[in-house]
């Protein structure tokens, strides 16, 4: 079920914005929500890669949280150019969840 929400923005980006939907011939509604999906799924992952990078979630807590395969998780890193951080704990722990995602 789709719910309203108000956001607000400034005027010369709010412009731009209706120029860019008005010219695609774009529903806004529809174009609004799949750009903010968009978004927030690139900066939840950016966060998850964060507090990987930092110690503070192991591998298995970012594929879990992001939806994401192990090895989808390791393109991201060397797509970011990030070290992974793999101890055996999250090994053992990837096996599992590399098992889940091809079921």
């Amino acid at each position: 079920m789709l719910k309203p929400t108000t956001v607000r923005m400034p005027d010369d980006f709010l412009k731009e914005l209706n120029k860019f939907i008005r010219d695609r011939k774009l529903d806004k509604s529809a174009y609004l929500r799949d750009i903010l999906r968009k978004g927030f799924d690139d900066d939840r992952r950016e966060r998850l890669l964060s507090e990987y990078q930092a110690g503070r979630a192991s591998l298995s807590d970012v594929c879990e949280k992001s939806g994401i395969s192990v090895w989808e998780f390791f393109d991201l890193l060397r797509a970011n150019n990030i070290t992974a951080n793999v101890t055996l704990e999250d090994w053992l722990d990837s096996r599992g969840l590399g098992e889940k995602s091809a079921a």
